[in-house]
């Protein structure tokens, strides 16, 4: 009896390890592929965050170039404004001494006092323009430079009215000459903001 008994437990043994085997086969094939599934799912998480984050870098790169190109454009727009204001003022003073080198001269007078108030006009544009542009500091000198300019144009009018063809009183010669001064510190105000100079003195 054992030996029929044997031969079926060897049997049944064999079947049992070969199914076990196939099984456990199967097991570590399902194991794998869910493992290659979670590296695959890693995978694409990392290629999305490293996208994102390259997609942020783009962003930011081009957010900056927008603010460096605005920024030029802008220092761009001061410094014509700087260059058309100090134009505007140093042809109105010009202008001032060449109506006091007519009185002297006694000829020519009516052509500068017209180039005078061309000049006065354009300089008014410009400093309407200015006021809109220039930073505090920069239009602080302008006003004081608008200040004087005008202050000096209305003494030269009033000599110009008090004695039309004579020469202009000498301290209203030396005052429309010294305006020089506040046209020199309105330009280094400019050169300085502009930062074409060093702001140390």
């Amino acid at each position: 009896m054992a030996q029929t008994w044997l031969p079926l437990l060897v049997a049944v043994v064999g079947v049992i390890g070969t199914l076990s085997a196939a099984l456990m086969t199967q097991i570590r094939a399902d194991r794998v592929k869910l493992l290659e599934i979670d590296s695959l799912r890693g995978q694409h998480a990392e290629d999305r965050a490293h996208d994102e984050r390259m997609r942020a870098l783009e962003l930011a790169d081009a957010r900056e170039q927008r603010a460096a190109a605005h920024r030029a454009e802008a220092h761009a727009r001061l410094r014509a404004c700087c260059i058309a204001f100090n134009t505007a003022a140093r042809h109105y003073q010009t202008a001032q001494i060449s109506v006091l080198h007519g009185l002297r001269a006694g000829v020519g007078v009516n052509e500068c006092v017209e180039a005078l108030e061309e000049a006065r006009t354009a300089f008014r544009a410009s400093y309407a323009e200015a006021q809109m542009l220039l930073p505090d500091p920069v239009l602080a000198a302008a006003s004081e430079v608008s200040r004087r300019l005008n202050d000096d144009y209305g003494a030269l009018k009033r000599s110009l009215t008090d004695a039309p063809r004579n020469p202009a009183p000498p301290e209203c010669e030396q005052r429309v000459q010294s305006a020089w001064t506040v046209l020199t510190d309105l330009r280094r105000t400019m050169r300085r903001d502009l930062r074409i100079d060093d702001p140390a003195p």
